[in-house]
């Protein structure tokens, strides 16, 4: 089986996963949410925005060092990894529960002090299973890796739910969190067969910090957008809004799956690529359109029907959600759109460039949320993330300085068909019924058609790997 049947073949197991992880989802998340309500989901979405941030800013790059390295990494390497981990998160996690009085009291949430105090052992859990699921994504077992996610989240449902019904509150999702982080960590040891091990090497970790620390720096400012939730939203709106938000962003992440699907197999795929410029501008611009269709698809149905949907699924009082799901869908697809635009920039050694691109979107998109909230609501909120796609012909140029400009003309059909279905669908009725046309009319194109088709033929293969 060549590179790319192995990519997309591992990506079909991560593509099944997610599939079977969104219908477990849909119906663990509107139980929780329709039973706790927009407040007590804000509280915990809220604790949960900063300690993602956190836990993103503890992986320092490491996984990516390890994961970007054309030879296998050595057994030290891991055991390097695992240690400067364990600090790192040992570190933010008594800070965060040393500081959550400021926090509970800076975010106007006094309830959120006690909630950061459980969600702080969230980062040594999740950062402590790097090194184990870098070593599956290494051996491109992506089977073994939906599988160990798809248990873990179950096993937040399981302990969520039942919390929720008996009157938990915040507390019902906090406790799955922790139960899906804890669950995932002990299954990525044990299918790994890694045995974590102490080491501490000066060279070694100075090359490991070092690509770490240009990496992460890209990474940090652009998971920033995890703090205008809670933090802008929150303080000028209250911890309702970081509710309807919170909302929002969890049906288009559901509905978006195949993006991630595509950065964890970009990383390892495109390393064997050996910096050869065509491959890579081909492989981007195929990635692009089927993050286009496999993105697109799903969030633009999903906005045609919301109005009726969100109301009916997490219930009356959920309605706010509604205004703000188009904005941040939009978000979404367009991000897909230039997801692999990062990662080969990041194997080609030229983390700056994306860092410099994260600001102009970070900048664009808190500014905006910071000057749009406090007057017209969390609703700007969604008009911030539109003017965030101002900062996406930074990272084009970027990239085509360094391998040359993709093929944006098949991508471009179907993100202009989810995009006009999206805005079809918050214009109400009757606009929304054209959406249904506009959905499928990239179809009306033989070559899309042809390639879909093909999509489906490797998909569907059953060629050992």
């Amino acid at each position: 089986m060549n590179l790319r049947q192995r990519a997309i073949k591992g990506g079909a197991f991560l593509l099944v996963r997610q599939t079977i992880g969104i219908v477990i989802s849909v119906v663990g998340v509107l139980l929780v949410t329709r039973i706790i309500g927009p407040r007590q989901y804000g509280l915990f979405a809220a604790g949960t925005g900063i300690v993602t941030f956190l836990y993103v800013f503890g992986t320092w790059g490491l996984d990516v060092c390890l994961l970007r390295k054309t030879e296998d990494p050595e057994e030290k390497e891991f055991h390097q990894a695992f240690t400067l981990l364990l600090l790192i998160a040992l570190a933010l996690c008594i800070g965060v529960i040393m500081l959550r009085h400021v926090i509970a009291a800076f975010l106007k949430m006094p309830e959120e002090s006690s909630l950061l105090f459980v969600l702080a052992l969230v980062i040594p859990l999740s950062l402590l299973s790097v090194p184990a699921v870098v070593k599956l994504d290494r051996d491109l077992n992506f089977k073994q890796v939906a599988f160990n996610e798809l248990v873990s989240q179950i096993g937040y449902y399981v302990i969520a739910v039942p919390l929720a019904f008996r009157g938990a509150g915040a507390w019902a999702p906090v406790s799955g969190f922790l139960t899906q982080q804890s669950s995932l960590l002990i299954l990525s040891y044990w299918t790994a067969r890694f045995r974590p091990g102490f080491h501490w090497e000066g060279k070694l970790i100075r090359q490991m910090l070092g690509y770490g620390l240009s990496y992460s720096s890209s990474i940090w400012v652009f998971q920033l957008r995890n703090l205008v939730n809670p933090i802008i939203v929150g303080r000028f709106a209250g911890a309702e809004a970081v509710g309807y938000v919170a909302v929002g962003v969890r049906i288009a992440a559901l509905l978006s799956f195949a993006k991630s699907t595509t950065w964890r197999l970009a990383m390892p795929a495109l390393a064997k690529l050996n910096q050869d410029a065509a491959r890579l501008r081909s492989a981007i611009t195929e990635g692009m359109r089927f993050q286009a269709v496999a993105v697109g698809l799903p969030l633009a149905s999903f906005a045609l029907l919301a109005p009726f949907l969100i109301p009916l699924g997490f219930g009356k009082h959920w309605t706010s959600a509604v205004l703000v799901f188009p904005f941040i869908a939009i978000s979404y697809l367009s991000n897909a759109m230039f997801n692999l635009h990062s990662s080969v920039l990041y194997m080609l050694g030229k983390n700056m460039q994306v860092t410099w691109f994260h600001v102009v979107h970070i900048i664009l998109f808190a500014g905006s949320s910071a000057f749009l909230v406090p007057r017209v609501g969390f609703v700007g909120y969604g008009w911030a993330e539109v003017v965030a796609l101002l900062s996406y012909p930074v990272i084009h140029l970027y990239l085509a300085s360094a391998v040359g400009s993709p093929s944006y003309t098949a991508p471009a059909i179907w993100y202009a068909a989810g995009v006009g279905v999206i805005v079809l669908g918050a214009m109400g009725v009757p606009a929304l019924y054209f959406g249904f046309v506009v959905v499928f009319m990239p179809l009306f194109f033989r070559k899309e058609r042809s390639t879909l088709a093909g999509y489906a033929q490797v998909l569907l293969s059953r060629v050992n790997a």
